[in-house]
Formats: structure tokens, C-alpha cells, sequence
């Protein structure tokens, strides 16, 4: 039962974490519509650890020439970093203990689904990343914080911070997945080690493991897919799923309490 489950949680993180429809979110979704255990934050942000691998591997090219030659766009990624690392740390356990209800949850997937969508088609999509400044990184930084919510997404919410800042679709998922390797692998190796000193009876070790290993599988898939799929298309396909869901959500929680 609990390879069913880690393998379940593992592929729904990989597949959702760089599409805007919250990998947070669904993961509290799926443990509560099949009456799962909840085996807490700690473990949800530790198998992130399997999609920032993905990343990492998808985008090499990318990372190479930033880490050798492009430094400027490096601090660019760290500075737009840091406010969501502070928020973060600060926010964490009213994170854990508020921010999980599925009727929450169905509020932020709506009304952020419609803010994304304004945003979109709003921009003018005219700039491409090698003109992004400071200002741009700071704004897109900022953005990340809303992050917090789940069903508000972090890649969605920083997409929409670089719309904001009007450069192209593609180049701004570009810049949201850089900007998700600090953020996720901070996130990911504190909830590993916490993990390690307290482990959990909800979880084995090798369970997280296979996990880890799923979601690097999956995340792998949903960042070639996101890539390509913005080069041609609006985000108008997840503002419609993100509604939809969100509605769900809102009246599911209705109903049951």
C-alpha cells in the first residue's frame, strides 16, 4: 500500500510542479478525495527533490552556460530567490497547519486562475530573457511568495510575475524553472534532513526514495511538455482547468463539512 501511494503522490508532483495548477495543491487533493494519511509537509517537499533533479538534467545547456559565462543572469536567479526563501522560513509551519484545506485550496486555484489569465492576455509577450533586469527579477521574486497558498501555484505564479513584466511565454517559463533550482532544492534537502532526524511513521525511507524516483520521471515529461507547449499557446487551457477544479473543490468542501 505504501508504493501505491508514494509512486501516486511521485507522479502527480512530477506532472504538476512546472504546469500552474499547484503540485502542492493536487498532492492535498488526491490524500483527501482517497482518505490517505497525510504524511505532512516535510515529505511533500522532499519528493520535490526528484522534479528539481529532472530540471536540472532537462536544462543542463542552460546551467552550464549561466554557471561559466552568463553571471549576470545567476544573480538575477538568486536575488529573485530570495524573497520567497525568507517567506518561506517564516511561514513555514503556519504553512503546515492553515494553508492545506481542500475549501482554501478551491479559492486560491479559482481566483489565481483568473488573475493568470489577465495577466496573459494583458502582456505584450514582447520581451525575451537576455533584456530581463534587476526590476524584472525583483517583481518575479515577489511573485514567488504568493507560492505559499497551494492551489496558487509556483510556477504560475511566477509566469505571471514575468508576464508582468512583458516577456514572452516561452522565456518565461525559462526563468521560472531557474529560479524554481534554489528554491526547491533548499525547500527539499531542509525537509530531507528533518526527515532523517525525525523520521515518520507515515513514511519508510525507501518509500520517500521511490517517490523521489518518480517524480524526477514525471517532472522530466511535464518540463519538456511546458517548454514546447508555450512557444505556441496561452495558458488558457490551465485557467479553464484551474476553474474547474476550483469550483469542485469549493462545493465538495460545502458539502462535506
Amino acid at each position: 500500500m505504501e508504493a501505491l501511494r508514494v509512486v501516486t503522490l511521485g507522479m502527480i508532483q512530477g506532472l504538476t510542479e512546472f504546469i500552474p495548477v499547484s503540485s502542492s495543491a493536487h498532492l492535498i487533493i488526491v490524500r483527501e478525495l482517497l482518505r490517505w494519511e497525510d504524511m505532512g509537509l516535510s515529505f511533500d517537499m522532499a519528493i520535490h527533490l526528484g522534479t528539481l533533479l529532472a530540471l536540472i538534467v532537462y536544462m543542463k545547456r542552460d546551467w552550464y552556460k549561466i554557471l561559466t559565462r552568463d553571471r549576470y543572469l545567476l544573480f538575477l536567479v538568486i536575488l529573485a530567490t530570495i524573497p520567497g526563501a525568507i517567506f518561506g522560513f517564516l511561514l513555514e509551519n503556519i504553512a503546515e497547519a492553515y494553508f492545506r484545506s481542500l475549501s482554501l485550496i478551491g479559492i486560491a486555484m479559482s481566483m489565481f486562475g483568473i488573475v493568470l489569465f489577465a495577466v496573459d492576455r494583458l502582456s505584450k509577450h514582447n520581451r525575451s530573457l537576455e533584456s530581463i533586469r534587476i526590476k524584472d527579477a525583483i517583481i518575479i521574486g515577489f511573485s514567488q511568495i504568493l507560492a505559499l497558498i497551494p492551489g496558487v501555484s509556483r510556477s504560475g505564479a511566477t509566469l505571471t510575475g514575468a508576464f508582468l513584466c512583458g516577456f514572452k511565454r516561452s522565456d518565461s517559463a525559462r526563468f521560472s524553472f531557474l529560479l524554481s533550482v534554489p528554491i526547491i532544492g533548499g525547500a527539499g534537502l531542509v525537509s530531507l534532513l528533518k526527515i532523517f532526524r525525525e523520521p515518520s511513521p507515515s513514511f519508510s525511507i525507501s518509500g520517500l526514495f521511490l517517490g523521489i524516483i518518480t517524480s524526477f520521471v514525471f517532472g522530466y515529461i511535464a518540463v519538456h511538455f511546458m517548454l514546447n507547449y508555450l512557444r505556441r499557446h496561452n495558458t488558457n487551457i490551465f485557467v479553464y482547468y484551474r476553474l474547474i477544479l476550483g469550483l469542485f473543490l469549493i462545493i465538495f468542501s460545502l458539502i462535506k463539512g
